[in-house]
């Protein structure tokens, strides 16, 4: 089996590069809220000095662990959110807080001689909740105010 090998210095302006603008909000139409509710969901926030940011959260969460033998890093910690709704009485809903991730992923180029080679890829993962107010209405496309905005009558 064949790896190639990245230097420390290759790597990080890998990273680097691939990780600028990488905070762009993504929505999450798919998303299925949690069949069962934990008890936490039916408890108010706790503002204790020595409360964890999981605890004082009004959408909280548990980590899980995904696992991926063809990617580096073979380990990704991802958030789950526990609740449907938000805690409190504010009506809003639970949802999850995704990020894009730079990974490499291991590609099999020769199943004769095992020559692996590894990839930049981009990964979605989860990695909080927050409480977001339900919609009146589907939000309309931006495009289609700046078109009559920009527009001029002959």
């Amino acid at each position: 089996m064949v790896i190639e090998v990245f230097d420390s210095l290759q790597l990080y302006e890998w990273f680097k590069d691939s990780s600028e603008n990488a905070a762009v909000e993504m929505i999450d139409t798919d998303w299925i809220s949690p069949l069962e509710e934990t008890e936490i969901c039916n408890t108010p926030p706790e503002t204790g000095s020595e409360t964890s940011v999981m605890q004082r959260s009004l959408c909280p969460w548990q980590w899980r662990l995904n696992h991926d033998e063809n990617r580096e890093p073979k380990i990704l910690s991802e958030a789950y959110c526990l609740c449907r709704k938000s805690r409190g009485s504010s009506g809003a809903l639970c949802m999850p807080i995704k990020r894009d991730v730079v990974v490499l992923k291991r590609i099999l180029c020769d199943p004769t001689t095992g020559r692996y080679e590894y990839i930049r890829a981009v990964q979605t993962v989860t990695v909080g909740c927050h409480s977001v107010l339900p919609r009146t209405q589907r939000a309309a496309p931006l495009n289609k105010f700046y078109r009559s905005a920009f527009t001029i009558d002959i």
